[in-house]
């Protein structure tokens, strides 16, 4: 077992993992590299040297990152931080303007929902894996465990030129706020979020840099220094918090509250009964903190 930190990062083959991942190692983490594109992943692995291992890695299956994250425990002996990158955008057009069949018996073809299945299931697969192996993870100089997740601008506020990736990013917001206070509570894991807007990467095709224009499109570097924000903490202060991130600068995104007292009350008066029929006992968590 290594007393260096241990951090996963997924989508490490390119852009912002691939920075992230580098990041990590600079400052003398051991990293696990997890991405689907082995030749790419592989040789980024090479690039920075023994303390990158790469994991060839479907995100959007259980057992695929149940294998990985396997893998990367086994080599390292712990893992403390997890950096959940991993994404894509809509592979279908889920307003089928293109599909006009003279009958009503011609239904559209089933659509392609990668976009959900790595986007929103792979983060559920990852913060899930993360908390089952972080509580066999020695703590390292009062250091806690964290996971990071790479959200969205566009999980904030509904996007229709992409609304499957839009909506799947905003269940990654609502999965980040649900589940952070128990994290924090029953786990000791600040769990938290950054929400870029357009980010100069590989995914980021050239039409779309020429459309929103150079200026409007946030640079890798500030993502990374987002997450550094959070990774530099050694306590949970950030728990629970989703911030924007534009060019030099970032913002926290206040939690959404309900418009009436009504709501607020029906839905505060069934959390605890909820919980413990659900998981098998109280959360644990101080209700002020949620409302």
């Amino acid at each position: 077992m290594t007393d260096q930190k241990v951090a996963i990062v997924t989508g490490a083959a390119s852009g912002m993992g691939a920075a992230l991942a580098t990041h990590l190692i600079e400052k003398g983490w051991l990293v696990g590299l997890l991405d689907i594109n082995e030749e790419t992943g592989s040789q980024l692995a090479t690039t920075l040297g023994p303390n990158a291992y790469f994991v060839q890695t479907d995100v959007a299956s259980y057992t695929s990152q149940s294998e990985a994250f396997s893998a990367i425990f086994s080599r390292f002996g712990r893992i403390d931080v997890l950096c959940a990158n991993a994404g894509v955008v809509d592979r279908s057009s889920l307003y089928i303007q293109s599909h006009r069949p003279p009958t009503v018996t011609e239904l559209p073809p089933i659509p392609d929902l990668s976009a959900t299945d790595i986007v929103f299931k792979g983060v559920i697969y990852g913060i899930l894996l993360a908390t089952h192996f972080m509580r066999f993870s020695p703590q390292t100089d009062g250091y806690g465990k964290k996971i990071v997740v790479t959200a969205s601008a566009v999980g904030n506020v509904p996007y229709l030129a992409l609304p499957e990736y839009s909506s799947a990013k905003c269940a990654v917001v609502a999965f980040v706020r649900a589940t952070a206070p128990v994290l924090k509570q029953k786990e000791g894991i600040a769990l938290s979020a950054v929400c870029p807007p357009f980010v100069a990467t590989p995914m980021l095709p050239p039409f779309l840099i020429d459309a929103v224009g150079d200026a409007r499109v946030t640079p890798v570097e500030d993502v990374v220094r987002a997450y550094e924000l959070y990774l530099d903490q050694s306590d949970d202060r950030y728990a629970g918090e989703v911030r924007e991130v534009v060019p030099g600068a970032t913002e926290v995104v206040p939690l959404p509250k309900y418009r009436t007292e009504f709501a607020r009350e029906s839905v505060a008066a069934g959390i605890e009964p909820i919980f413990e029929v659900f998981h098998g006992g109280p959360s644990g968590v101080d209700q002020k903190e949620l409302f």
